[in-house]
């Protein structure tokens, strides 16, 4: 027995009044006198008690219509395997939820699982009563199907787990269901990885939940799970390094497992690999691109039966032009810079602008992609500010020291840094960090690192740098031990931090064969900022990519080639979009016809793990994680499914029955009093 509106039965108070009536009559009887009492003392004994039948008949008889009007405005619902026997079956309101993520694309003698399911579906929906509602949800989405929908329903990249999927539809039943008897039944299969996760839900305690499952059994599978772009510095014609991740699901291990890269769908490498089953295993693959700009790459796996999985994405830039803002304090002296920097006259990447330290407040740093600020005299608080906010959203700035330190010391300490102080001493380079990005391809005709060697650099003059707290390294160091180029990371970005004025009243360096590859590699590597390989995201998950603002509407161009205009705004010179892709691929952000970026979407990882949950063990999973009791009808054929479930669904709503058991009372109360009075009673 359940009640729809149970607060109505505080209104069963009111069955009190007649007991009220009844025991506190404050009617004072008269005092009569009569001329002959003696027959009325004969009757008196029979009358008295014939009144007190009445009265308690009557009692009754008004105490239960007052309850029996009361319990039909609270609406009972009859419910259980007994109700339907003799009363029938209650319209129901059902939720019914099928699980279409990739691994129902798998398939047994009966054919693929989504299919099955989309077929008991359709049974069951024609087993309903025309008074019943029901809503058809797949996991995946995010808003109710129709009927018809389900013969389009595909396998879907988007992962959801089973808790949030039946919760889903659990609160859009409480919130549109019209009937007492309301369940959501969920079909799909099992799977471990996806079953539940951290968060935890409250199903509202009405709602019954069934689950259906899929009986798919174990299977081995081989997954490339991710795919990045190794090399910090990508140039055209020049090797870049993909590292790959690949897993083996199965419980046996497997040899020379065909590995490829692909560069705009082109393979240009390929790796044998052995696996050990369930551990990720890093494969290393190179290629140099040959164009300029975004290019499309994916690494591939040798084909399997689940053969989803297969393929990561990425994509990578080869930019044709990089900008660099010079900031020249005052006396700075810069020219060493700019000529490092253009010394190239073929296909020279950077693009350099020079300004006095006094512009730096008009100048958007946005615009550029990395920052070369030599010799600071002093710097506002906006200016240090504007500095930390441009590196801390992915830009790469290069600081050399001056006489006076104290804007630069300012700045490094808003960098969470350390501190500068000036050191007359001689000292020369002795050792570097030879496996940084910054020195990548500057020492390849020296295989072993212990062979290589900085050349010496004799410095009469340092800013001896002591470290803070910020996550940094020394690249190269001094016979003192000091740092002479420091690496400091902050947000997105990276800060380089050289001892040395470039200049000859400090160092030698600009007269030595290291300067010109050191500055060269260092604007490489700070101008690459996080754009040498493109967001990534995975399919389904909503993410924030910003960009370099362009002062249009910026448009995402989706994998299956639907343009979409994202929601974005505008925040210190960036565009922040909130983009989610429902479909692997690469995606492409672009704004008045330009392409801007491209975007990697790949499967969730976890799809990739074809292990399932025993339905015992799954039931008390599911039962924790939504905090309701979960039904497993473990023993039910996907083509019994409308028989089995409508055992389940039996219960009679009783407020009519209420209504006519209190006007039967009412009648009978009247007949009953009306009696009485021509009895004279």
């Amino acid at each position: 027995m359940a009640f729809l509106n149970p607060l109505v039965l505080i209104g069963l108070i009111a069955a009190a009044v007649p007991l009220l009536v009844h025991f506190f009559n404050f009617r004072q009887p008269q005092r009569l006198d009569f001329s002959s009492l003696s027959l009325l003392h004969a009757l008196k004994k029979t009358t008295i008690q014939r009144m007190r039948i009445r009265q308690w008949l009557l009692l009754l008889l008004r105490t239960l219509a007052i309850c029996a009007l009361i319990a039909a405005f609270a609406q009972p619902v009859l419910t259980g395997a007994s109700s339907g026997q003799f009363m029938g079956r209650a319209n129901i309101s059902m939720s019914i939820v099928l699980d279409n993520s990739l691994s129902m694309a798998q398939s047994d003698a009966g054919g693929a699982y989504l299919e099955q399911i989309r077929a008991s579906a359709r049974a069951l929906i024609q087993e309903l009563q025309p008074a019943d509602e029901v809503f058809i949800w797949a996991s995946s989405s995010h808003e109710t199907l129709h009927i018809d929908d389900l013969t389009r329903l595909e396998p879907s990249a988007v992962t959801v787990t089973t808790s949030e999927a039946i919760d889903r539809a659990a609160r859009h039943l409480q919130d549109y269901g019209g009937h007492a008897v309301q369940v959501v039944l969920y079909l799909g299969d099992l799977q471990e990885s996806t079953l539940a996760d951290s968060l935890s839900f409250s199903l509202p305690s009405d709602i019954a939940v069934r689950v259906i499952p899929v009986n798919a059994p174990d299977r081995p599978n081989v997954a490339v799970i991710g795919a990045v772009v190794d090399s910090r510095i990508v140039e055209l014609g020049e090797p870049v390094r993909i590292e790959a991740t690949v897993v083996n699901h199965g419980t046996t291990p497997v040899e020379d497992w065909a590995i490829s890269l692909y560069l705009e769908d082109e393979r240009v490498a390929q790796s044998g690999v052995s696996l050990a089953p369930g551990v990720p295993t890093t494969v290393v693959l190179s290629a140099s691109p040959q164009t300029y700009g975004w290019i499309t790459g994916y690494v591939e796996a040798e084909d399997d039966d689940f053969y989803q999985d297969n393929r990561h994405y990425f994509s990578l830039q080869v930019p044709r032009r990089r900008d660099i803002l010079i900031v020249a304090g005052p006396g700075a002296q810069t020219s060493t810079l700019e000529l490092a920097l253009t010394l190239r006259e073929q296909q020279n990447p950077f693009q350099t602008l020079v300004i006095d330290a006094e512009a730096l407040p008009t100048t958007p740093l946005a615009q550029f992609d990395a920052v070369f600020l030599v010799g600071p005299a002093t710097l506002a608080s906006g200016e240090i500010a504007e500095l930390i906010r441009y590196v801390e959203q992915g830009g790469g700035l290069m600081i050399f020291p001056s006489d006076d330190l104290t804007a630069s010391n300012a700045l490094l300490e808003a960098l969470d840094a350390g501190k500068w102080q000036i050191l007359e001493s001689a000292q020369t380079v002795t050792d570097a960090e030879f496996e940084h990005p910054v020195f990548e391809g500057v020492f390849e005709s020296i295989p072993s690192s212990r062979d290589r060697r900085i050349e010496p650099v004799q410095v009469y003059r340092i800013a001896a740098y002591t470290p803070g707290s910020a996550v940094e390294q020394p690249l190269i160091k001094l016979s003192g031990d000091a740092p002479f180029l420091q690496e400091v990371r902050y947000g997105l970005g990276h800060v380089l931090l050289m001892a040395v004025a470039p200049d000859y009243s400090w160092s030698d360096l600009p007269v030595r064969g290291l300067f010109i590859p050191l500055l060269y590699r260092a604007a490489h590597y700070l101008s690459a900022g996080e754009s040498v390989q493109g967001d990534h995201l995975y399919a389904g998950q909503p993410a924030t990519v910003r960009i370099r603002n362009t002062g249009n509407m910026v448009h995402l161009i989706t994998p299956a080639g639907v343009e979409v205009v994202p929601n974005q705004r505008q925040l210190f010179g960036s565009t922040i979009m909130d983009v989610q892709v429902d479909e692997p691929g690469v995606a492409e952000i672009v704004a008045d016809g330009q392409l801007l970026r491209r975007l990697s979407i790949s499967l969730d990882a976890r799809e990739s793990r074809l292990v399932y949950t025993p339905p015992h063990e799954a039931a008390s999973v599911l039962t924790a994680a939504l905090s309701a009791p979960v039904d497993m009808l473990d023993n039910v054929l996907l083509d019994t499914v409308p028989e089995a479930f409508m055992q389940a669904r039996r219960g009679v709503s009783l407020w009519r029955h209420c209504i006519i058991a209190a006007l039967m009372l009412l009648a009978a109360e009247m007949i009953v009093a009306m009696r009485w009075r021509e009895d004279g009673s």
